[in-house]
């Protein structure tokens, strides 16, 4: 008498179970990595930012688990060094400078996304990424980050104050020191231009370098011998050390990129050289006295030409902190989230300018927001900007690190140029035979 109805309840019982099979295998198929867990090491900037604020939407529609852990640019390179040498493996993907991409790929601390980039094919469109950008984030001919954001230098200074004192921006460094000079009361506390000073591979010796390139300087031989203590690197020092001494801020020889802004946005200069991206601040009225009386111009010349810097901060697949196949899937579908088209689309609204998407920075919304002295200067550098304007060798690090204090004894006047010079080529020179790098061919074509 039962059975009918007990046929009808196993069919049904049948029917919800394929029917929940079914969107399983479906949410399997849409979401294959769904369930991974990836931490995500980084230091915060505006970019960075915006990308953490929308984390949710990734995880929602990849089911892939995003942990953040936030550092200050400094402590975060000391960070990724000990977690990546130590083999700790805490972060699977890495927020990483393009001047370490040639040591971090040598030593194979991160993974090529070439081969994920492959799969990605047109829907991420890599060919729409700067040529610039992609170039600082690769090594022998691998790609081995993609850029969060890409900046270059330029010159930035005091319109309204050049206009009163009927003063052109200059387009070379002597003028650049006559112009400093001008600007310059101390007794008022003004100065007249402030750059970086502090120590290191990527503080002093970022802008500096612009330096030793435009006196034709150089950092190493073809043998990968120090090749800076030569008179084209003294005389650069020189310029660099005494123009900040004679018309820099107090206290400049321990100026970070931070101070030079403080400086710059207080009003208490006339003019910076340093990052384009530092249009976000200086532009921003909660943040800067100066806005709308900023001029933009290339760096200025030296006998052998301009040399603006050119950086990256990208993000990598950790490949001690990726160790399944899962994580660095994961890892690679971040990253390509992370810096899409649409995510830097997102930023445009909030007034961020350093896109490294041609379609973004072509784009009219783009272009409706940047100061058109900003974006030319901008265009004009990028021209120029050359990704080995930095030795891009596994040397760098320690070799910036050790010239960097150099500079800042120069600049402090703990140290004459030449001194300073001697005594840093020295320390180079036993680091590269520690090193077993001297002798080596060069791995980099000095410009």
């Amino acid at each position: 008498m039962h059975k009918p109805l007990a046929r009808i309840t196993w069919s049904l019982l049948i029917s919800i179970s394929a029917f929940i099979c079914a969107q399983r295998s479906d949410a399997q198929v849409d979401k294959p990595l769904a369930g991974t867990t990836i931490t995500v090491a980084l230091r915060s900037l505006p970019e960075t930012d915006l990308i953490t604020s929308k984390i949710q939407d990734f995880e929602k529609s990849t089911g892939i688990k995003v942990q953040v852990v936030t550092f200050p640019e400094q402590q975060l390179r000391d960070k990724l060094v000990q977690d990546l040498s130590t083999k700790a493996g805490q972060f699977t993907v890495i927020a990483i400078d393009s001047l370490v991409i040639p040591e971090f790929s040598q030593a194979d601390w991160i993974l090529p996304l070439d081969n994920f980039a492959q799969k990605e094919g047109a829907k991420y469109d890599l060919t729409d990424i700067s040529a610039g950008a992609r170039g600082l984030l690769s090594a022998q001919g691998k790609l081995y980050a993609l850029p969060i954001y890409a900046e270059v230098t330029q010159l930035m200074y005091r319109k309204d104050l050049f206009e009163q004192a009927a003063v052109k921006p200059p387009t070379t460094i002597d003028e650049l020191v006559q112009v400093a000079k001008k600007f310059t009361n101390k007794a008022a506390g003004k100065y007249g231009i402030a750059m970086r000073g502090l120590r290191g591979f990527g503080m002093n010796m970022y802008i500096f370098s612009g330096f030793l390139r435009s006196y034709g300087g150089q950092f190493l031989t073809e043998k990968n011998e120090p090749n800076f203590n030569t008179p084209e690197g003294t005389k650069a020092l020189e310029i660099y050390s005494d123009i900040l001494k004679e018309f820099g801020p107090p206290g400049e020889a321990n100026f970070s990129w931070d101070d030079v802004q403080n400086a710059f946005t207080t009003g208490s200069v006339a003019m910076i050289l340093d990052a384009n991206n530092f249009y976000t601040r200086i532009e921003d009225p909660k943040k800067s006295g100066i806005v709308g009386k900023i001029g933009y111009a290339s760096v200025p010349s030296g006998p052998h030409g301009q040399f603006p810097a050119c950086y990256s901060l990208g993000f990598a697949v950790s490949a001690i902190g990726a160790k399944s196949n899962e994580e660095q899937q994961a890892a690679a579908e971040f990253i390509f989230w992370a810096t899409s088209y649409d995510i830097q689309m997102a930023s445009v609204p909030n007034g961020l300018v350093s896109q490294t998407r041609d379609k973004v920075l072509n784009s009219l919304e783009y272009r409706a927001r940047a100061n058109p002295e900003w974006l030319s200067s901008t265009a004009e550098s990028w021209k120029i900007a050359n990704p080995d304007y930095l030795p891009r060798t596994v040397a760098y690090r320690t070799m910036g690190d050790i010239l960097g204090v150099g500079v800042q004894e120069a600049i402090a006047g703990s140290k004459s140029p030449k001194d300073a010079l001697a005594e840093a080529s020295a320390q180079v020179a036993d680091y590269l035979k520690r090193a077993r790098l001297t002798g080596t061919p060069r791995s980099y074509t000095e410009p």
